[in-house]
């Protein structure tokens, strides 16, 4: 029952052998392959951290300085603009009872 049709992918070989990988990022080099790296190539910047230290939100600092201050310029207009209206307020009745 073997049918004389070509396949579209080509003859069918036998599955991959699997290989024990040391990095999950790098392809496995082969068995014969010497490669050469200068060690200047790339710089890998290292980043400490300490699992005793206080969790903090990844927030740049210039961004809650820029909050507090608009939020101190909108007190201020804000007491400001209470002030206007109280003044304007008083002007009216003043006026009303002269």
């Amino acid at each position: 029952m073997e049918s004389n049709r070509e396949l579209i992918k080509g003859p069918l070989r036998p599955p991959p052998r699997e290989t024990n990988a040391l990095s999950y990022t790098q392809a496995p080099a082969s068995k014969d392959m010497i490669s050469v790296r200068n060690g200047k190539e790339k710089a890998i910047k290292v980043t400490e951290f300490s699992s005793r230290a206080v969790p903090q939100p990844f927030l740049d600092p210039s961004i809650v300085q820029r909050r507090l201050q608009a939020d101190k310029q909108w007190n201020i207009d804000q007491a400001r603009k209470s002030k206007q209206e109280q003044a304007a307020a008083s002007s009216l009745r003043g006026g009303a009872v002269s």
